[in-house]
C-alpha cells in the first residue's frame, strides 16, 4: 500500500462522540515514512494524541513528524527526553494527563500498527461503553490472534497494548500501569490486574488492526520461527515473564501456565540454540533473566507525571 490514506481510513474531521479519547503512541526509531501514515489512520478520530518518542533527540523525528501532521498539532502532545523509556511510563504519562484534562478513555498505540478501520472502532467502544458496559476494550489483532471470530463481542484475558482502549475509571481502578514491567510483560501485567479488579476484557471482533509482533526470522533448514531479539530483549522477556508469573499465577488457567513454561523456558532456549545468533551471549543473559525474574522483589513503582509540552 502506497502513502495515500483515504479519509475513512484516516478518520472523519469533525465527527462528534459522547466520550473523550486520548491517544499515546510510542515511537523508537521508526520508519518515519509508515509511522506517520499509520498515526493518521487514526489520529483525525481522536481528541488528543501524545507522540511519546523513545529515539535519541539527534534523530529530530519531532520535526519530520509534525511537519506531517500540521493541520491537528494543536491535539498532539509530543513527549521525547532522548531516552528510551519503553511504553509503561507513557501510559501512565497518559492516564494523569487524561485526569488531569478529563479524558474518559485512553488508546494505546504502537508505530507498527494499521488500522483498517479506527472510526468504526470508535463508534463501537462509544455504543458498548455507553450502554453501561464497564469493559476494557480490543480490537482482533491481525497477525497475532489465530482464532475464529464468530461473535461480534468476544472475551479476552489478555491483550496486546497496542489497540488497546482502556476506561480511565478502569485505569484509576488498577493504578495505572506497574513500570516494574516497563515493556515485556507489561500487556500480561495489566490485563491480569484488570481482570482481578472484576472488569471484563473484551475484543469486538469485526474491528481489525494489523499488527507484527516483533521482526519474525525463519530458519532455512529446520523451519523454526523466532522472533531473534538480541541479548538485552532475550533478559527482559525473560525476567519480566517470570516475574507476571509469580505475581498472578493464582488468576492463570491451566494453560496459560503450560504456554507460559513452553515458550518462555523450553521454546526460547532451543531457538537459541538452534536458530538464533550470539548463542553464548543471549544463553547468558537468558539464565540471567531466569535468576533475576525469580528472586526480584516488588514495591510500589513511580509513574511520569505529565508535564508541559513546551
Amino acid at each position: 500500500m502506497g502513502n495515500q490514506i483515504d479519509k475513512n481510513a484516516q478518520g472523519e474531521k469533525g465527527m462528534s462522540y459522547q466520550y473523550k479519547l486520548l491517544g499515546v503512541v510510542t515511537l523508537y526509531n521508526p520508519d518515519t515514512r509508515k509511522a506517520i501514515d499509520n498515526i493518521k489512520r487514526y489520529a483525525y478520530e481522536l481528541d488528543a494524541l501524545i507522540i511519546w518518542d523513545n529515539s535519541p533527540l539527534e534523530a529530530d523525528y519531532r520535526h519530520q513528524i509534525l511537519t506531517e501532521l500540521s493541520d491537528i498539532t494543536d491535539r498532539i502532545i509530543w513527549h521525547g527526553t532522548g531516552e528510551n523509556l519503553c511504553i509503561a511510563p507513557a501510559i501512565n504519562y497518559g492516564w494523569h494527563y487524561a485526569i488531569q484534562e478529563r479524558y474518559d478513555m485512553l488508546l494505546i498505540m504502537d508505530q507498527d500498527s494499521q488500522w483498517d478501520s479506527f472510526s468504526n472502532y470508535r463508534q463501537q467502544v462509544e455504543h458498548y461503553w455507553g450502554n453501561g458496559n464497564k469493559w476494557v476494550f480490543t480490537p482482533y489483532i491481525k497477525g497475532f490472534d489465530n482464532w475464529l471470530a464468530t461473535d461480534t463481542v468476544c472475551n479476552r484475558r489478555v491483550f496486546i497494548n497496542s489497540g488497546t482502549i482502556i476506561p480511565i475509571e478502569i485505569l484509576n481502578a488498577i493504578h495505572g500501569a506497574d513500570e516494574a514491567f516497563p515493556l515485556d510483560a507489561l500487556d500480561h501485567d495489566l490485563s491480569y490486574r484488570i481482570l482481578k479488579a472484576h472488569y471484563q476484557v473484551v475484543c469486538i471482533t469485526k474491528c481489525i488492526l494489523n499488527h507484527t509482533i516483533g521482526k519474525p526470522r525463519r530458519s532455512k533448514f529446520l523451519h523454526i520461527v523466532t522472533n531473534d531479539y538480541g541479548r538485552e530483549r532475550t533478559y527482559s522477556k525473560t525476567k519480566c515473564h517470570i516475574m507476571n508469573y509469580r505475581r498472578h499465577r493464582d488468576v492463570m488457567t491451566l494453560k496459560e501456565q503450560y504456554i507460559f513454561f513452553k515458550r518462555i523456558f523450553i521454546s526460547k532456549f532451543f531457538r537459541i540454540i538452534l536458530v538464533e545468533e550470539d548463542k553464548v551471549g543471549r544463553l547468558g543473559m537468558f539464565f540471567k533473566g531466569i535468576k533475576d525474574g525469580l528472586t526480584y522483589q516488588f514495591n510500589k513503582s513511580s509513574s511520569v507525571k505529565p508535564h508541559s509540552n513546551e
